[in-house]
């Protein structure tokens, strides 16, 4: 009796025992983080008054609405997170479809289109910068070789194109993720279905529309919302290959407070960095609800 009373005990708290690290850390490195965030953003808090920063409510956030560079940066981010998630999640699916098929060499496919996403981004800015010179990089010299020298342009150094270039870029990294995620809704679909709908002659066109692609939704929601999100909070692959230039032409949120945070205020940071944090909740909420309601009722 006793031996089994300490069993149900155990089983009690069992999981309570893995849970509690995993509690602390999320409390420290984010639910502190936040908190901390939001205070500091209403001081003037810095790397001169760095033990006894004052408060000085809203004005932080003033001088953020009112200087010239917010606005711009807004613009860049909303289109940089627009334009990668249509490519992001466009060509996952795209490429689910394709690799879920029977075919020789499936694995390897499917192994190649994941392999960017396990590169760090840094390293792929890098490359990319060496790739994309406009007078020795290996793109251009490629386009001139087979005669088309009026496609050479330079592409991270005009403003007009360079914002898309990254925005090409970032895709190309993660389109392998979303391949991933979707790729798993994909398998989760019972064969029965399929089966019925050739019974019922139904051709690939409408297996496609009418039963693959409304029981993956829920895995597409997932790559819109995570492609959002990440949209919003790009910084890694501005920084490693533009540094938010030519001219400001992609900078982002993330770089505006990077560039605070580098001159010392910390405060300022603090205020953008939850202006994106409110713009990511003002903008996944009403997405999250409308994503929903158009998943179908399994």
């Amino acid at each position: 009796m006793k031996r089994k009373n300490v069993s149900k005990l155990e089983r009690k708290y069992y999981p309570l025992a893995f849970a509690i690290p995993g509690v602390i850390i999320f409390t420290i490195f984010y639910i502190c983080s936040i908190v901390g965030g939001f205070v500091f953003s209403f001081t003037d808090w810095s790397i001169y008054n760095f033990e006894s920063p004052s408060f000085i409510g809203l004005s932080n956030f003033k001088d953020l609405f009112l200087s010239q560079s917010f606005l711009p940066a807004l613009g860049h981010t909303f289109l940089f997170a627009l334009v990668t998630t249509v490519l992001k999640v466009g060509f996952g699916l795209l490429f689910a479809l394709l690799l879920n098929r029977k075919f020789r060499g499936r694995n390897f496919f499917r192994a190649v289109v994941f392999l960017p996403c396990t590169i760090g981004a840094l390293v792929i800015g890098y490359v990319f910068t060496f790739i994309l010179q406009p007078d020795t990089g290996v793109l251009n010299e490629a386009l001139r070789s087979i005669g088309l020298d009026s496609l050479a342009l330079n592409w991270l150094g005009n403003t007009n194109i360079v914002l898309y270039v990254v925005c090409a870029v970032e895709s190309w990294m993660w389109i392998g993720f979303n391949t991933a995620i979707i790729l798993a809704g994909l398998q989760s679909i019972s064969g029965d279905v399929y089966e019925a709908a050739r019974i019922d002659g139904a051709s690939a066109w409408q297996t496609t529309r009418f039963i693959t692609l409304p029981l993956v939704r829920p895995s597409v929601n997932t790559t819109i919302t995570l492609c959002v999100i990440g949209g919003f909070n790009i910084f890694d692959i501005v920084m490693s290959m533009t540094n938010g230039g030519p001219n400001g032409a992609t900078q982002v949120i993330s770089k505006l407070s990077y560039d605070a945070m580098r001159v010392g205020t910390l405060g300022y940071a603090s205020a953008i960095s939850l202006i994106q944090f409110l713009l990511i909740i003002a903008v996944i909420s009403p997405l999250l609800n409308f994503l929903r309601r158009r998943e179908p009722d399994i």
